[in-house]
Formats: structure tokens, sequence, C-alpha cells
């Protein structure tokens, strides 16, 4: 005989008692966003989460593929203090000068006495004086993304904190197959993880990241014959069994499947949940970090964009430098819709068959940070080349961010298509077919009706590929015959109509016969 959840572990919601219990007794695996946010949160909120963590001693572990994450976005977890300070001083200065002039306005109506009005003037000159004062005091207790590492304070309490905690990384063909089998549940919908399939040529590993910190926890644990509980600000339904807003624990499937490989039990828990249970560690906290911790961050999460002056200014500085080659590069990948395969690359710069593309995109990148520099354009902001994979290997294409690709989109030239000096032709190269629209061309071509209605979802499916974000964005976008999914569109002999934003959803109409 077996009881109601032999079989079924994941569906037993636990209490308040056993979560405190499993502070107290399970092996602690912590998430990427959880480290990167120390650099968000108030120091007071860093220091009560440093302090829980400490408390923890040797239960405490930081998988491999969290530790690379949080080293590849720590700079833009940081992301630009300066700007933000001078963007909240301006800010302050235009509203008191906006409302020096709405006294100034207000006086004359009601006749009131000039002194009077000098006295008011006053008082809020020594309040914005104070607050800019406020401000200036907080500035140099900020990390800033050129901090040196020796003088960081987050990172140097991490790398005290974590020390001989970090999982090493497994050897190359463990890793590979771990890496293919995180790939493979992304593909199948197999938590944690799978709504992260749009990362899937962003990094080496594709989507399989968050199945790579989950996998090496969970054999850490078992290994240990220890109960687990990760720590993650993540909080997609990938990864916790939702109802509604609330997170009632982690997936049904991830609980069992951790159950099975064990015998032991998972628990998932955001910092802010840390926070709460800390009393059963003997931490005491203060009250306003889990509040603080559970703030929502997503403005700090989105990048910033490129500028038309800083791609020109980019793109200048390259040839300057006889980099050619990748000016030409970007401008290509903005023709055929934001991405340009390594074949086409090779084809494009005349690179001989044994060039590496090891360091090809480092010029960019030092530029741009010449320009984030000058304050053209914000830390933020997505690289200009992002070089994407499809699994361990060489890369097999490179992208440019959606702004830049409608920023030159109507400057793009041709560039491989007239390229008969470098023989593409008979290097077998079907440059059409790298664009990124080509698919829907082909599938409007081939309809035996006059029209069709789909959705965004629809289209994507077709391109395989996301579409570029103006496309939830703008209306326009859908009806202008310039960028690259217009032109895909009218390549076919169609237009679009009834495009509704709302409803993510578009008509394509036959204007050929």
């Amino acid at each position: 005989m077996v009881g109601i959840f032999d079989g079924f572990e994941g569906y037993r919601v636990v209490g308040d008692d056993e979560k405190r219990g499993a502070l107290t007794s399970a092996l602690v695996a912590v998430d990427a966003n959880v480290l990167l946010n120390l650099y968000r949160y108030n120091s007071r909120t860093t220091n009560d989460l440093l302090a829980i963590f400490e408390k923890l001693g040797n239960r405490l572990v930081v998988p491999y593929q969290a530790v690379l994450e949080f080293h590849r976005n720590r700079l833009k977890a940081i992301g630009n203090p300066e700007q933000a300070t001078n963007d909240a001083r301006a800010a302050l200065d235009k509203s008191r000068q906006s409302a020096v002039r709405a006294l100034d306005a207000w006086s004359k109506k009601v006749a009131l006495n000039e002194s009077e009005l000098r006295d008011m003037c006053a008082s809020l000159d020594r309040v914005f004086h104070s607050l800019q004062e406020a401000i200036d005091r907080a500035a140099p207790d900020l990390i800033h993304p050129s901090t040196p590492a020796d003088t960081d304070s987050v990172l140097g309490k991490l790398a005290e904190l974590l020390n001989g905690k970090v999982l090493a990384r497994p050897d190359d063909e463990r890793w590979n197959d771990l890496i293919a089998e995180g790939n493979r549940r992304a593909d199948d919908s197999v938590p944690p993880g799978y709504m992260d399939s749009d990362k899937v040529d962003q990094n080496v590993e594709g989507a399989a990241g968050d199945f790579l910190v989950y996998i090496q926890a969970c054999e850490e644990a078992g290994g240990r014959q220890m109960d687990l509980l990760i720590v993650t600000n993540d909080e997609k339904e990938d990864w916790w069994w939702r109802r509604g807003v609330d997170l009632i624990g982690p997936r049904q499937e991830m609980v069992k499947e951790f159950f099975d490989l064990t015998g032991r039990h998972l628990f998932l828990m955001r910092p802010r949940d840390l926070l709460v249970y800390s009393d059963a560690l003997d931490v005491q906290v203060n009250p306003g970090s889990a509040e603080d911790a559970g703030a929502s961050r997503t403005d700090i999460d989105e990048s910033g964009e490129w500028t038309q002056e800083a791609v020109d200014k980019l793109l200048e500085r390259l040839r300057a430098e006889g980099r050619r080659d990748l000016a030409d590069v970007i401008l290509e990948a903005a023709r055929q819709g934001g991405t340009i395969d390594r074949d086409a690359v090779y084809v494009l710069c005349d690179y001989s068959e044994d060039r590496l593309l090891r360091g090809f995109t480092r010029p960019t990148a030092r530029i741009t940070a010449d320009l984030q520099a000058e304050k053209l354009i914000p830390a933020s902001v997505t690289p200009m080349l992002t070089p994407l994979y499809r699994g361990p290997g060489r890369l097999h294409a490179v992208r440019i961010p959606p702004e830049v690709t409608e920023i030159l989109g109507l400057r793009a030239s041709p560039i491989l298509a007239d390229a008969s000096s470098r023989d593409v032709e008979s290097q077998n190269v079907e440059v059409e077919a790298v664009g990124k629209y080509k698919p829907l061309t082909d599938y409007l071509d081939a309809l035996d009706t006059d029209s069709v209605r789909m959705t965004f979802g629809k289209v994507e499916d077709i391109i395989g590929d996301a579409l570029a974000p103006s496309a939830r964005r703008h209306l326009p976008y859908w009806y202008s015959a310039q960028n690259s999914l217009g032109k895909a569109i009218s390549a076919a002999g169609f237009k679009s109509r009834g495009v509704r934003i709302d409803a993510e959803s578009v008509e394509f109409y036959r204007t050929k016969v």
C-alpha cells in the first residue's frame, strides 16, 4: 500500500515550518540573478543577504553556470550610476525652474507682494538644494562599471564568502552532454528553463543555462544526501508551480525528478523569502530588506538603445581604423534583418577558410566603450555584434541590435549581392537565403488563397525566429515597404492590412495575380 503523495511528491504544498527547516538543514544553491541583484539592492538589504549566506557555512554552493552568468552580466547589473545621478540632477533642476515660473505667473495673477514671492522662491530653492545634496552624498558610495575588482565591495565580499563553494565545471564531454540535454528539454518544455528558448543562439549553452544550474545543484545535493533549496529571482512558470500571482512551490516535475534521483526533497525560495525566514538561522535583518528584495526591478533590466549618431560614429571609426570589413558586416546584417551567418561573413570580408573568428567582435566592443565614455550611448546598450551559437563549437552567425537594424535599414546597400568581384556565386552562397524573413516570403508565395490572417506567433513559427521588437510596438512597422519584414512580404506579392497590435494578429493579402 502507498500513500496519497507517493509518486505525487510535487503536489504536496509545504508550510512555513518546513521552509524554515530547509533553510537550516538543506544544501542551498544560489542562482546568478541572486548574486547580480546584490548590486541593485540598497546596501542594507545586500548586507542582510550576505549575512544569511555567511550563516549557511558549507551548506552554501553556487553552480558553475551561475558564476559564469554572474561574470557575464555583472557590469550590466551595475548599470550606469553616473548617468542616473546626472539624470536625477537635471530632472530636479528642470522641476525647480518650472516651479519658479509657476509661482511667478501665479503671483502676478493675485498681485502678490514681491518680497513674499522672493521668500517663497527662497524656500523652494532650499528644498531643491537639500535634494541635490542628498544625491551628491549618495553618489560616492556607488559601484561603477570601471571600479577595480579589488575595490568593488560587493565583489570582494562574494569572493571571500564563496571561496571553495563554487561547484567545478564537469569535463568537456560531460558538460557538452548536459548542454545538449538542456536544449532538448527546452525544446520539449521540460522545466526548468524552457522559457529561455529565445536564448538558444546567444551563448554556447543556448537555452540550457537554467538546466545546468539546476542539475548540478541536484547532483551535489544527491552526493551529500541532503535536501536541496535553490534560491532564485526567476519567477517564471518554468521554475514555479503557480496559481495566478501566487508562487506555491517548485514545479511538480522538478520535485518528483529530484526525489526519484535522490530520495530527498526540493525547495525553491526567492531572496525575499530568505529574509522573511532569516530568524530560523538566528540572523536579524532590517524589516525593510524583504520589501526591497521583493520590489520589481524590470526598469533596471531594460537595455539602453543605440542612436543614429552613435551608429554613424562607430562605423566611421571602424573605417578610420582600417576595419571596413566589420562596418560592412554591420550594414549587411541590417540589410538581412539583423543577422548575418558565418558563411556570408567569410564571403563579404574575403576571409580565407583557415581564418578563425576568435576576437572578431573586439574592435566594435572597444569603440562601443569609447562611445559610452563619451555619453553618446548608455552603459546598458546591447553589443553591436553578438556572436550566435548552436551548441558547443564555432559561432554560426552574428546579430546586431534591433534598433540598429531599423536605423540602417534605409541605408544598408546589398553589399553581398553586388560582390561579383569576390566570386560569390562560385562559392554557392545563397545570400538571400540567410535573410531572417525569407521563409515568410516562401510561405506566402506558396499560398493558394489571396489572403490569410495569422498571429504574430505564427509568423515567428514560419521564420523560425523572433520578430523585431518594433513589430509589437509600432503599427506602421507592418505597413512599411522599407524594412526587412516589409520587403519579404512585398517579394511574395502581398501586403499587410488589419494589423492588431493588442491581439497580435495581421492579415496578408495578395496584390499581384
